[in-house]
């Protein structure tokens, strides 16, 4: 295609013809291409730069080819990750945020969006802090005043916590811990949560080693008495801890820790708290579920992920800080752009250019809703009670944990083992045994949950492989969950006559 003809908009047939692709994509008999990765890989193996100048329709041919290599993850039987079906509405939207091509970062490159965007985070913020009128009359468009962040995501919301929190320790000057006589710095919280946080210790000087895991008790929750005992050590070996982490709906379990009791053990030690409810958040929505999530009011900062259960695109995440001056402690500038007088976002940002995703979020606030999002809520979190019903009464499968939101964890067993109590060279053979039936299940392409390796509190410490259901798409029902737990047990047959015959 002639290059002066690429930016004249719009082009009619390239919409048409990808509208098609999209349809025909999600159409398909809510399954995906069975897993062969030479078939889609064989024709994507050119490193030379294309020339230029193919037409439209063969570009299309192209995506035709690509599309059933893809994940299709708006199935209702594809329950393995935290990525939501969207709404159809943000297709539509994602051409025009793409189109204005506007850039938050400053004023001069967003205007008014810049204003949705401080709009967005107060919605968001007086769902978690639930603050009065006045104060976000006062604080929404304050020029010295953030009541968060937005981000390209949850790692980068939480990497952004552990600058605050290592700022407000410390400034930007590490020197001035050992000034102080302090040997280091070290983050602490339980053992399920997020590697993100290693990211931001190693970045920030702290070293990944410091991200100090603590044991989780049999709901998997923090072990408090764990937590009161690192705190002593640290204090006694002169280790400044910056930050305590809890976690609101933990990756392997959806479990929530002891948030009341660690802000109040953050307060007394005049440590920064965050809470990690990338995937909870959304709870606060729900009426039935809120009390899920007491405490976490009381946190400093607090991260949320809007590709998870706030059912956006991906590249949305949000970064909550309880006091609005709060941000300031990472405030940066430059005389080009994000002045010290400005309304500019960047001033706080860890990155700098990122789309105004703010549409996203003013979109479905206005066109869900508070009732729409407790519904989807609900009916998830349902869904996860029925599909744990069906496990624990299956002897072929073992439920893992009680499902505390929509997250669901659990194994195969084989049938040689069912019925039986488990030692732990029984536990070898079921961990072999439930990865190769997930193995089995992901390249077949009907259904497919993810698995992850855990230890629970029923076996100890022995690392056991479990299988993870993300119950997160309001179209799945009661008989995709029943096919997808068949498959499984019809796969097992196979798998046990391979593995133990």
């Amino acid at each position: 295609m002639k290059l002066d003809e690429l930016f004249l908009s719009p082009h009619q047939d390239l919409d048409g013809h990808i509208s098609h692709l999209i349809r025909d994509f999600h159409e398909q008999d809510d399954s995906q291409q069975p897993y062969d990765r030479s078939r889609f890989t064989e024709w994507l193996s050119l490193a030379t730069m294309p020339g230029g100048e193919m037409s439209l329709p063969d570009y299309v041919s192209r995506l035709s080819r690509l599309l059933p290599g893809a994940s299709h993850l708006a199935s209702p039987r594809y329950m393995g990750h935290m990525t939501a079906p969207l709404p159809a509405f943000t297709g539509e939207l994602s051409r025009l945020l793409v189109m204005l091509n506007q850039n938050p970062m400053k004023m001069e490159s967003s205007r008014l969006l810049t204003f949705l965007e401080r709009e967005v985070m107060a919605k968001l913020h007086h769902l978690v802090f639930e603050r009065s009128d006045d104060f976000y009359q006062q604080h929404m468009h304050g020029k010295d005043a953030a009541l968060g962040v937005m981000t390209s995501g949850g790692t980068i919301a939480n990497v952004t916590a552990l600058w605050l929190a290592r700022n407000r320790a410390c400034g930007d000057n590490l020197f001035r811990l050992f000034e102080q006589r302090w040997r280091g710095m070290a983050v602490i919280g339980s053992r399920l949560m997020h590697y993100s946080f290693d990211k931001g210790m190693d970045l920030l000087g702290g070293g990944a080693h410091q991200v100090i895991r603590l044991p989780v008790d049999e709901h998997n929750r923090l072990r408090l008495a764990a937590l009161e005992a690192e705190l002593a050590r640290c204090k006694a070996e002169r280790i400044k801890v910056i930050a305590l982490i809890g976690v609101a709906g933990t990756t392997d379990f959806g479990s929530i820790d002891p948030l009341p009791e660690m802000a109040a053990i953050a307060a007394r030690e005049g440590v920064h708290f965050h809470v990690d409810a990338a995937w909870g958040g959304p709870t606060r929505f729900s009426l039935r579920y809120r009390s899920l999530l007491a405490g976490m009011d009381q946190a400093d900062t607090v991260t949320l992920d809007g590709h998870k259960q706030l059912l956006i695109p991906l590249g949305t995440g949000m970064l909550l800080c309880r006091e609005p001056d709060l941000m300031m402690a990472v405030k940066r500038e430059a005389p080009y752009a994000i002045r010290a007088t400005s309304y500019d976002q960047g001033r706080f940002t860890l990155e700098g250019t990122r789309p105004a995703n703010a549409i996203y979020l003013d979109a479905a606030f206005h066109l869900i809703g508070q009732q729409g999002y407790a519904r989807l809520i609900e009916e998830n979190y349902d869904r996860a009670r029925l599909m744990a019903e069906l496990i624990a009464a299956d002897p072929a499968f073992e439920l893992m944990a009680v499902p505390v939101m929509n997250l669901l964890a659990y194994r195969c067993i084989p049938p040689h083992l069912q019925g039986k109590v488990l030692d732990e060279s029984d536990n070898i053979q079921v961990n072999a045994f439930t990865m190769a039936v997930q193995k089995r299940q992901r390249a077949a392409g009907h259904s497919f949950v993810s698995r992850t390796q855990r230890s629970v509190a029923r076996y100890g410490e022995q690392p056991l492989t479990l299988l993870r259901a993300v119950l997160l798409n309001p179209r799945i029902s009661s008989a995709d969950i029943a096919a997808l737990l068949a498959e499984q047990k019809e796969l097992g047959k196979h798998v046990a006559t391979e593995l133990f015959r």
